[in-house]
């Protein structure tokens, strides 16, 4: 099953611990979402705004580890995306989304992890940037 990180999970060495079986495939862009900070972090549906992530391989235990990590079902739910790589292909996967909408600053260590997975996957940092400040609102 397919996989789209967006927020922590795109650290490839923590989504290592936390999912030994992932195998990171590619980056990609969701379109029609916005990244925002909720303390930790969510995508909203944002008609004109585009989400960068990656796309991960995960095995069914994998999905466990991820479902006790991201407190599926009470924090989070699962949604199913299409996100599309640089060349147009499209990846059918699921993302978690927070059931409460919010927004709320980050703490540093958790943005610095993030920023870091942004940087793994060569992404760019604007919409990390953007949604750090947003945040203090």
């Amino acid at each position: 099953m397919l996989y789209f990180a967006y927020g922590s999970n795109l650290n490839k060495v923590q989504m290592k611990k936390r999912c030994p079986d992932s195998v990171p495939i590619i980056k990609v862009k969701l379109n029609g979402y916005k990244l925002v900070f909720n303390t930790v972090a969510d995508i909203i549906e944002s008609d004109d705004d585009v989400v960068y992530g990656a796309v991960y391989k995960v095995s069914d235990k994998d999905i466990k580890n991820l479902d006790i990590y991201e407190g599926y079902p009470r924090l989070y739910r699962k949604i199913n995306v299409k996100a599309e790589d640089e060349n147009g292909k499209v990846y059918k996967a699921f993302a978690y989304v927070m059931n409460e909408k919010g927004t709320g600053k980050p703490s540093d260590m958790y943005y610095s992890i993030i920023k870091k997975g942004f940087k793994d996957w060569d992404l760019t940092l604007e919409s990390l940037k953007e949604a750090k400040l947003k945040s203090f609102k």
